[in-house]
């Protein structure tokens, strides 16, 4: 995985809570993190609206993460990190995940 001091800002794993995913977002200042299993590859995202939804449906804040996780987020390969900003335009987001091989984390793109 890419720098350990990412996992803290940026990165939460799937069997965190959202109170703890909402903890990440309001340090971490851009509105989502990356989800990453026990193995440390990525397999989704979660946004402060995504939390919102789901409380909206009465989840409790105890939740995991990996329950209300957005498993069809954007990410680039290494060789195409060129297109973020479009990408960032496109879908409104603030972080976009730098994935290789087995969808380890090697960077996070932010928009600010």
């Amino acid at each position: 995985m890419a720098d350990d001091s990412l996992l803290g800002e940026f990165v939460i794993r799937a069997d965190a809570t959202i109170e703890a995913a909402l903890a990440a977002i309001e340090a971490n200042n851009h509105r989502s993190v990356i989800v990453v299993d026990a193995g440390g590859a990525v397999v989704g995202t979660l946004s402060d609206g995504d939390i919102r939804k789901a409380l909206l449906n009465h989840r409790l804040l105890s939740t995991p993460v990996r329950e209300v996780m957005n498993l069809n987020f954007v990410w680039l390969p290494p060789e195409e990190v060129g297109r973020a900003q479009e990408l960032f335009q496109r879908h409104r987001i603030f972080l976009i995940p730098v994935l290789g091989p087995g969808n380890q984390l090697v960077e996070v793109l932010k928009t600010y």
